[in-house]
């Protein structure tokens, strides 16, 4: 019986293993990793459940190859589930930046007249920098029933704003530059990338704002997703879902690369916030951070988290990114406002 489980133990730890490598193969390519590293947070939980229960009936050995398995996946673990048991202390003299990012699924103008809970969560949280995504429709959310009672609060807390057709936008207390590329002028039609040069405390900060494709999943899609516990046609509907997942996957590697190449030609601090629509540890997540930038829910978090709360795909998509002289001091997940996307909100420190 050992070796049996020796030998299931070891069929666990190479799935997880795939699952957190997974991310590092191009879609393009093959995308089964990818569906592996997207399922990483169910597999790792398995792989725990079964790694505690072979070391409660005594199967050392077998726990110990999925603990090695685990220390060797802690790379892109510590993306989902980071181990921070304390937040970094402030320093005397620097200064402090609050930022905001939101999905904000069109401050629900299309659910009623009552005032936008999107809107005032945004207001009560006072950041400095907002980017919200899904938020300007096909005109300004200024004209939205939902958003006109809270217009003086809004002009005079955020005097500085853009709004952008249909989807991101900038709400900031400081001055800022759009910043005109010839990467930002490619047709981006099914996804949005925009970006600032803020004179936010500190010296000048980039930010950027993404909003990449949704993974093609329809309307109907989410009924599948909400209708999978029933057993008839359950097949069929799990291959439609697969076929726009991956296809959605390779999609992303292409606004992914978009993006590089922005932040590729941009020097000095940056800060990149947004609906990646893609989780940590992903092919667009790594093409996005590349070398140099730097994940703040991984850096200050504690324990996995999910942005994303409509038709069971409980998922960390949306994230804040980091590089420069930006020091994190927390990153946190509000349950608040009544989008399918949870706001992330993040403290920053600077010289």
């Amino acid at each position: 019986m050992k070796y049996i489980l020796r030998f299931l133990a070891m069929i666990m730890a190479f799935v997880l293993l795939f699952a957190a490598y997974g991310g590092r193969v191009d879609p393009d390519i093959m995308t089964l990793p990818s569906l592996a590293t997207l399922a990483l947070p169910v597999i790792a939980l398995a792989a725990l459940v079964m790694m505690l229960l072979l070391a409660v009936f005594k199967q050392g050995r077998a726990a110990v190859i999925l603990l090695g398995a685990f220390f060797l996946s802690w790379p892109t673990l510590r993306l989902i589930s980071p181990l921070n048991f304390s937040h970094p202390d402030a320093e005397p003299g620097k200064t402090q930046l609050k930022v905001l990012t939101m999905n904000v699924t069109q401050f629900n103008w299309f659910d009623g007249d009552h005032p936008s809970a999107n809107m005032r969560y945004i207001l009560d949280q006072n950041a400095d920098i907002v980017v919200i995504q899904e938020g300007l429709i096909y005109y300004s959310y200024e004209q939205l029933k939902t958003v006109k009672p809270m217009l003086d609060e809004l002009y005079k807390k955020y005097p500085y704003r853009k709004k952008h057709f249909f989807d991101v936008g900038i709400l900031s207390k400081y001055p800022f530059t759009e910043v005109e590329s010839p990467v930002l002028s490619q047709d981006t039609t099914g996804y949005f990338i925009k970006a600032w040069d803020v004179e936010a405390p500190g010296g000048e900060l980039r930010v950027v704002s993404m909003h990449l494709s949704s993974l093609r999943l329809s309307t109907n899609d989410s009924r599948i997703l909400d209708s999978m516990n029933m057993p008839s046609g359950r097949r069929e509907r799990a291959k439609s879902v697969l076929k726009k997942l991956t296809g959605g996957f390779c999609t992303h590697v292409r606004q992914a690369r978009v993006m590089r190449q922005l932040l590729d030609e941009t020097s000095g601090d940056v800060l990149v916030m947004g609906d990646m629509n893609e989780t940590p540890g992903s092919f667009c997540y790594r093409t996005v951070c590349g070398d140099d930038l730097r994940d703040a829910w991984a850096d200050t978090g504690f324990g996995p988290i999910h942005t994303f709360n409509a038709h069971h795909l409980y998922v960390k998509i949306d994230h804040i990114l980091y590089r420069g002289d930006l020091k994190p001091l927390y990153c946190r997940l509000d349950k608040s406002g009544e989008s399918d996307h949870y706001p992330l909100v993040a403290l920053f420190e600077r010289h």
